[in-house]
């Protein structure tokens, strides 16, 4: 159930980043929003090992 919600908030927030900041250019938008997403999948991780 995590990774599913984890996937549509990098769906979601992908496609709201292209139409809402960078409409013209959805390639850089998808490579922003990947970046993203693993960037939050890290700090998931480390949160998990390092957590209570």
């Amino acid at each position: 159930m995590f990774l599913i919600a984890h996937v549509v908030t990098m769906v979601v927030g992908t496609a709201a980043f292209w139409q809402l900041v960078m409409p013209a250019h959805p390639w850089e938008a998808l490579a922003d929003g990947i970046n993203a997403a693993a960037l939050a999948g890290y700090a998931e991780i480390m949160a998990f090992r390092f957590g209570p």
